[in-house]
């Protein structure tokens, strides 16, 4: 692994560091002003450009104050990190209590454990583009936001 390769996945420990502290503005720092998110938050049916939306250290410290508003325990287990040329993918557990909003899903109080793939690129040391798959199905099951239905029997 070379030399960037591993203070990348030093950036990526540091920006899951900083949003299970709850710490705004360690986890903005972590973002350069020209980011872009590829990932939509859960019920956002919108629109998306190709190119993706701004996610410079303004909207990283929204995205974490909206976070951790909806689940002020949350907990972002890194499993593993991968990293090739100037990207870094995190294999990441979450964890927490929902009890507050999170979008359009009222707080439940109930516990969600669900995993999240991420992919990072990184220049000089920060997040310049950011894409995700989420298990958000699960998330929203365990929050009682949604609601299976039933397996037919028989």
């Amino acid at each position: 692994m070379s030399k960037v390769q591993a203070q990348n996945k030093d950036v990526i420990r540091a920006h899951f560091a900083a949003l299970n502290a709850g710490d705004a503005d360690a986890f903005a720092d972590t973002h350069d002003p020209q980011g872009r998110n590829h990932a939509a938050a859960p019920f956002d049916l919108s629109e998306w450009p190709a190119s993706g939306r701004p996610f410079g250290p303004a909207e990283a410290r929204e995205t974490l104050v909206w976070l951790r508003t909806g689940s002020p325990d949350l907990n972002a287990e890194i499993e593993e990190l991968l990293a090739e040329d100037d990207q870094v993918v995190a294999w990441v557990r979450m964890t927490g209590a929902m009890t507050g909003p999170r979008g359009p899903v009222a707080g439940s109080g109930r516990s969600v454990d669900f995993r999240h793939a991420q992919r990072f690129r990184l220049r000089n040391g920060r997040i310049v583009e950011h894409w995700a798959v989420r298990d958000d199905l699960r998330a929203m099951i365990q929050a009682g936001a949604l609601t299976p239905p039933e397996r037919p029997t028989g």
